[in-house]
C-alpha cells in the first residue's frame, strides 16, 4: 500500500509540474489563477510525497547507528516447534531444548531465535555450544554476538572480524582491561599550628601600650 501511494503521489507531483510548465508556454497571459491552481496542487503533492517517503529515508539515515540494536532482533514467526522450545526453556529442560533448537536451526537457518536459545541451554565446552555460537555470531545483535564470542573463545576460536563494524567495535571493547583502583596514599596528620603572636606595633586604642 505504501509503495502504491508513493507511485501515485510521485506521478501527481510530476503532473502538476508538467501542467504548470505547459500553461506558462501556451498561455503566458492567462492570468495567475491557472498557475496558482497548479502551484497549490504541486505543494499538496509535495507534502504527500514527503509523508510517504519519510520512513524510507529515515531508515536509511538511522540504520548505521541503530543496526547494532535493532538488526537481528527478529520477531518470532510463530510455529509449533518454537512454542515448544520456549516452553521447555522456561521449565528448565536444557538437553531437550538444545536438541530441538538444533532441529529448528536446520529448518530455518536464517532465524536467530533457535540458535540463541540453544546457545543458552548448551553445555559449556560442548560441540553444540560451538555450533550455536558460530551461528549466533552471523547475526548483528551486539549482546548475542558478545555471548557467542565468549563461548567461542572457550573453544580457542576467534571469529572476528564481524561483518558489522559496530559489532566489531563492541567486541574490541571487551579486551580493554579494567585498571585496578590506585593505592591510597596515607597522609600523616598535620602538626598543630603555633599560636599567633600579637604584633606590638599594632595599636587598637591610644591607651593600648601593651
Amino acid at each position: 500500500m505504501l509503495i502504491l501511494l508513493r507511485i501515485l503521489f510521485g506521478v501527481g507531483l510530476a503532473y502538476g509540474f508538467r501542467k504548470a510548465a505547459e500553461n506558462a508556454e501556451v498561455a503566458p497571459d492567462s492570468g495567475d489563477l491557472t498557475n496558482a491552481f497548479y502551484l497549490a496542487f504541486s505543494v499538496i503533492m509535495a507534502i504527500a510525497n514527503a509523508v510517504v517517503w519519510a520512513p524510507y529515508f529515515g531508515e536509511k539515515l538511522s540504520d548505521p547507528l541503530t543496526s547494532v540494536i535493532t538488526t537481528g532482533n527478529f520477531a518470532d514467526r510463530k510455529n509449533h516447534l518454537l512454542r515448544l522450545i520456549r516452553r521447555l526453556d522456561t521449565r528448565g529442560f536444557r538437553r531437550l531444548t538444545s536438541f530441538l533448537c538444533f532441529l529448528e536451526g536446520v529448518r530455518h537457518p536464517d532465524w536467530p531465535t533457535a540458535f540463541v536459545i540453544g546457545l543458552k541451554n548448551s553445555r559449556p565446552g560442548s560441540w553444540l555450544e560451538k555450533a550455536y555460537a558460530l551461528e549466533v555470531f552471523r547475526f548483528d545483535n551486539a549482546q548475542h554476538c558478545m555471548e557467542a564470542y565468549r563461548a567461542l573463545k572457550r573453544h580457542g576460536i576467534d571469529p572476528r572480524p564481524h561483518p558489522n563494524p559496530e559489532v566489531s567495535m563492541v567486541l574490541i571493547s571487551l579486551e580493554h582491561e579494567v585498571r585496578p583502583d590506585p593505592e591510597k596514599v596515607v597522609v600523616p596528620p598535620a602538626p598543630e599550628p603555633p599560636p599567633l603572636k600579637r604584633d606590638p606595633r599594632i595599636r587598637l586604642f591610644e591607651s593600648d601600650t601593651t
